[in-house]
This record gives C-alpha cells, structure tokens and sequence, in this order.
C-alpha cells in the first residue's frame, strides 16, 4: 500500500510540487541542483489562564522593533530551487521558492502556501559581460537585522532589471516593478535604482538605494525614497561588524524601498536610522540594534519610533549554549501617549555548533513582556485586554539550508 503525503494530498500543494517536479526534471542528470531554505516552528503556552499562547509587539510606530527569539507564535519556511546552465556562453539560472506562513502553530492549511519566487538570470552577454539580467518574481537585495527579523531594505515582486554593472569604484543596478493586482498592494508600478559595492575604508563598503513609486487607483498617490547602508568588518581592528542604515521616504514610498502606503501624500514624510552590531569572541557571541524613526502622516502629524536590543550566546560546549534577549521599543504620537514594551527571554539551546549564528538550533525559551497602559493589548489574544505583563513559554527549533 503506498501512503500519498498529506501536502500532496492539498490541490495548491500538489500544484507547486508539480512545478518544482518539472523543474528538477529539466535539470538534467549533467547540472547540480542548488537546494536551499529556511523554516521555524514549534509549540508555545503562557501563565496566563486567557490564552493558549501569546507573543508580544507594539502595535504602532515603526517596523522593527519586535525582538524575536521565544517571541514568534507563527510557523513560517520557505523552500528554493535552483539550476544553473550554460548556453553559448552565457550562464543563467532558474530559481524556483515556496514558502508557507500561519501566525498559528498548526500548518495544515494550504491558503497560507505560496510562490514566493520564481525568476530567471542571466550574465555574460557580449555587450555587458559583468551584469546580470534578470526578470520575473524575485526579493531582490534585501538587508535585515536577523534579531527583530525585519528587512529594512526589501526590493521585490514581479519585476525586470540588471545589476552589478560596474560603474566606477561601485556596481550600478536598475530595475522596474509592477503590480496590477488589488490585493495586499494596490495597482502601482515602481522604480528601484542601486549602487553598491562602493570601497569606502579598510574593511568597509557603502551602498545607495533610489526608490519612485507611482499608484494607479483613484486615491492613489506617488512618492520616491532615498536609503545608504554602511557595513564595517572588523570594526576597529576587533570582532565587532558594524551595519548603519540612513533611510528617508515620503508619499507613497515606504522605508524599505518599497511601496508604502499608497494613499499618503507628500506631506507624509519617513526618517529612519538603524544601526546593529553583532560579534563573535570565542565562546561568546551577540547581535544588537539601536533604532531611531520619525514618520509623519498626511496631516503632517509625527510619530517618533524608539528601539535597545540584543541578543547574546555563550557556549558552554560545542553544541549546547545559552541565549538570552532584551529589548526596549517605544512610540509616541504627535500629541498622544507614549507606548512602551519591554522583553527578556532565556533559552538554553542545542546547536551543531557554540556560535550565535549557527543552525539548526532547538531552543527551549521563557519570555516575559512588560507594557504600559497606552500600548494597549500587545497579543493580540483577547485574554489579554486590559493586561500590562505576560509570561510565554515553549520550545523552537530553527534552521537554514
């Protein structure tokens, strides 16, 4: 008797297995199939009698301040295929990615799956041997710090363009992006320019984000942004690594070089600054992130966003360590209260290796959150209204590969 795996069984699931199927078909026994990914998951409870589980983020301000380790209630992965070929000189690559997110913790549901990506590149054409031609569903170049899990620049979706074409001491990369779908995003296209790679000190290279938006609704509204990003190794001849990201949008560009909202005017106008840090010493490790962001809306109203946080590891053997994380986020509207979440977690962790960045990890975590009256209920869970503090508790485990 043969047993037909439970995705197979779901009609979306099957669909994309199919098309991955062909994929790996078309490689070809003589080609090396590029298999990579990333997934989180796990049980979770609280203390607290009003919910089976609960994470904890500020529901206003800017993106970014949500500290993640024992505080993701979700189940999210995602699934790449690649294969490279060459071809009269040319060599290109097809990229094929799911993914699948539930903010719950039971992932049998086929409406969270998707396609995430789903492209082609190219590079050695006679004209341009160093850029790379590409079109179709793709992420882009993306930057993030890994503890608060946000992506501060994300240029992605259907699109076409190239990169890396050398233009003096740096690479320039141009491309146009299109959404016609009244979904998530409303109907816009957008226009995303980059210069990267730029040599500035020892160690050190500077990077250039140019951003336009343009919506095609009734209401809709234009805008443009402007993003750099510094990243430092061995900052000051130590361990430490040093990112900084100096980010200004207004209209209907978001921060991250992508749509915002589509309905702000040029009255609305968003500054950011990110700056992170992360090391690895021996036994020890750690990631930290100050943030800073004011933001106004359409009335030309501020609010001004505020983030601490860290994460550190120690190894206590090679493949048991201990994590613990804080952070500190607030927000405070233009003439309106000051709301404000603090979050500590401790996790001992089995790993394949003592550092802070090494995968797989199992983690068993407490988390305790403490909020004020004006962030209002910061679960989410219903048993919370009216809560200040709550205590979570579980088990994680993850991994890219």
């Amino acid at each position: 008797m043969t047993c037909t795996p439970r995705a197979a069984r779901i009609p979306g699931v099957r669909a994309t297995l199919s098309t991955a199927a062909g994929l790996l078909l078309a490689a070809g026994s003589a080609q090396a199939l590029d298999y990579t990914g990333y997934l989180r998951a796990g049980p979770g409870g609280t203390t607290d009698g009003g919910a089976s589980r609960a994470c904890y983020a500020l529901n206003g301000g800017t993106s970014g301040m949500k500290y993640r380790l024992g505080n993701e209630c979700d189940i999210y992965g995602e699934f790449q295929l690649a294969q490279g070929f060459k071809k009269d000189g040319i060599d290109y690559k097809v990229v094929l990615m799911t993914d699948y997110w539930n903010p719950h913790s039971d992932a049998d549901d086929a409406k969270h799956l998707r396609l995430a990506q789903m492209y082609v590149e190219a590079k050695g054409f006679d004209f341009l041997p160093e850029a790379t031609v590409w079109a179709g569903k793709e992420r882009g170049r993306r930057g993030d710090v890994h503890i608060v899990d946000t992506y501060f620049t994300e240029m992605a979706g259907i699109g076409a363009g190239m990169k890396g074409i050398p233009v003096g001491p740096g690479k320039l990369g141009v491309a146009y992006y299109t959404n016609d779908k009244d979904t998530n995003q409303r109907p816009g296209h957008r226009g995303n320019v980059e210069y990267v790679d730029i040599p500035t000190n020892t160690d050190g290279t500077l990077a250039f984000f140019g951003t336009a938006t343009k919506s095609q609704f009734a209401g809709g509204t234009n805008g443009w942004g402007l993003a750099a990003k510094h990243v430092q190794s061995k900052l000051f001849g130590t361990s430490l690594n040093n990112v900084l990201w100096v980010q200004y949008a207004q209209g209907s560009t978001g921060l991250n070089s992508n749509f915002g909202n589509q309905t702000d005017t040029s009255a609305a106008k968003k500054f950011r600054v990110v700056e992170s840090v992360n090391f690895q010493q021996g036994a020890w490790g750690g990631m930290g992130m100050l943030l800073w962001a004011n933001e106004k809306d359409n009335a030309g109203k501020a609010t001004v966003s505020t983030s601490i946080g860290g994460r550190v590891s120690y190894g206590v053997t090679r493949n048991f360590k201990l994590l613990t994380e804080a952070g500190v986020s607030q927000y405070k509207p233009d003439g309106g209260q000051r709301a404000r979440l603090t979050k500590v977690t401790f996790a001992p962790t089995l790993s394949t290796g003592p550092a802070l960045m090494d995968r797989p990890e199992f983690r068993l975590y407490v988390t305790h959150a403490k909020w004020n009256k004006a962030a209002g209920n910061v679960t989410g869970v219903a048993g919370y209204d009216g809560e200040t503090s709550g205590t979570s508790f579980g088990a994680q485990v993850e991994v890219w590969f």
